[in-house]
């Protein structure tokens, strides 16, 4: 659905993005990431035409980002940018009616569609209040309706959680997901990293004008960590499983809490199995042996910190 060749453009200094080249599946989430600087609002103008590249090309649904291409870009894409723009003095129907109209959906279709999409952000009791009262998730749930009027495809969501409190963060997620399920592709930018990792298909870590990172969470986190952490929990004798574990060549560190073993191993995953084997030939009683999870905020400090060396 989003395809992105070589894309550059630099405002200086480092500035802007770099080479970024990427493919975006139909009907996923895509975890946007970096640093403040690192160039993400930069592609997101570049993607919907707001922007226009120094080299290399993007396409929406095999339609490319070019000036006489723009209004059926705009027609595909729904962007919601981190700060947008409310009328306090409008009422919710008001607002959504106003931007309809904007869209250039008939007057007769409108109200259908402003109730369906105060339905899809679970807002539909909000249609009459004024948009001064609203709170800050109030608004990002309106300015997601907002963006969703005249139906796109591809929805570019900047930072649609920032700023609110955890229960609302909670009911933002749970919207996205629904949109996907419902045929968008989505493309979200956040720096709220675990809450990325439960729900993206995809996750793109952009770090000193470059793409660092693109693949699945599990792709990331595994091609970036340098080695594995493992969890060994045994029956009894756990003196015994540290003394064999110390003698193993690919296992760099060991900690022990009662029965419970955390320890380094910087070998191939294949050896885990002989490992394993090892322990159980020793009369070591395993009851569970299993990766420790290396979270996407730990990749994402990892990846910041080499782009900044």
């Amino acid at each position: 659905m989003i395809v992105i060749e070589n894309l550059t453009k630099s405002f200086g200094a480092g500035r802007g993005i770099h080479n970024l080249s990427m493919s975006i599946p139909s009907q996923s989430i895509v975890g946007f990431i970096g640093p403040n600087g690192a160039g993400k609002s930069t592609t997101i103008k570049l993607i919907c035409g707001l922007l226009k590249p120094d080299e290399g090309k993007a396409f929406i649904d095999g339609i490319e980002v070019i000036p006489k291409n723009y209004d059926k870009i705009k027609r595909t894409v729904g962007y919601m940018p981190d700060i947008f723009g409310v009328y306090d003095k409008m009422s919710v129907w008001e607002y959504l009616d106003f931007f309809g109209a904007a869209y250039k959906l008939p007057s007769s279709a409108r109200r259908g569609r402003i109730e369906e999409v105060l339905e899809l952000v679970r807002a539909s009791h909000m249609i009459d209040y004024q948009v001064a009262s609203l709170s800050r998730g109030m608004r990002q749930k309106i300015g997601l309706a907002k963006t969703m009027l005249h139906d796109p495809e591809v929805l570019i969501l900047d930072e649609p959680a920032g700023g609110l409190d955890p229960q609302a963060r909670i009911e933002m997620r749970e919207i996205i997901v629904n949109l996907k399920a419902i045929g968008k592709t989505i493309m979200l930018s956040s720096h709220l990293l675990p809450e990325l990792g439960t729900i993206c298909d995809l996750v793109a870590i952009v770090a000193g004008a470059e793409l660092k990172a693109f693949g699945t969470v599990e792709e990331v986190t595994s091609n970036l960590q340098e080695h594995l952490s493992f969890s060994l929990l045994v029956d009894s004798c756990p003196e015994l499983a540290e003394n064999l574990l110390s003698q193993y060549e690919a296992i760099t560190a060991i900690s022990r809490s009662h029965n419970e073993l955390i320890f380094t191993y910087e070998g191939a995953r294949s050896g885990i199995a002989d490992l394993l084997n090892m322990l159980i030939q020793n009369n070591v009683r395993v009851i569970s042996l299993a990766e420790e999870e290396v979270d996407l905020e730990a990749v994402f400090m990892k990846v910041t910190a080499e782009a900044e060396a």
